[in-house]
């Protein structure tokens, strides 16, 4: 029953929110390589156990290593195919995750999507909620 109302309530804000677009283009800094979040379902993964599990899942997993940890018990994650550079030395074989960035669609919604300070890209509004109600 948790999961339809929550199901019904992510559609509704969906559909009644803002709409975004990304504008811009990467600036090859590799901040957001270094400082990867991953999440289980709508939770981000706070331990060393959780992420073993997600690498024995998912094989993808085993490209990124634990970079540090955020003042709320998140693992950060670093690709472990950035260079010191800031680039990707297999960027032609990038993992799917990285070919996405920066994916914000569903969690722009929960208010849960940022972007680094120096990035190229930017979020930003293209259609405002108040050009529904006209």
């Amino acid at each position: 029953m948790k999961k339809i109302y929550q199901y019904i309530i992510f559609h509704l804000q969906k559909m009644f929110s803002s709409r975004y677009k990304v504008t811009g283009k990467c600036n090859k800094c590799g901040v957001c390589c270094s400082n990867i979040v991953f999440y289980i379902l709508d939770n981000t993964v706070k331990t060393e156990e959780e992420f073993e599990r997600m690498k024995k899942f998912n094989k993808v997993y085993n490209n990124f290593s634990i970079s540090g940890k955020k003042a709320d018990g998140t693992l950060l994650f670093r690709c472990n195919s950035l260079t010191d550079k800031g680039t990707c030395r297999d960027y032609m074989f990038r993992s799917l995750y990285c070919r996405k960035y920066p994916n914000h669609s569903n969690k722009i919604l929960s208010g849960r999507y940022e972007t680094f300070d120096g990035c190229g890209y930017k979020i930003e509004i293209d259609k405002k909620f108040i050009s529904y109600l006209k």
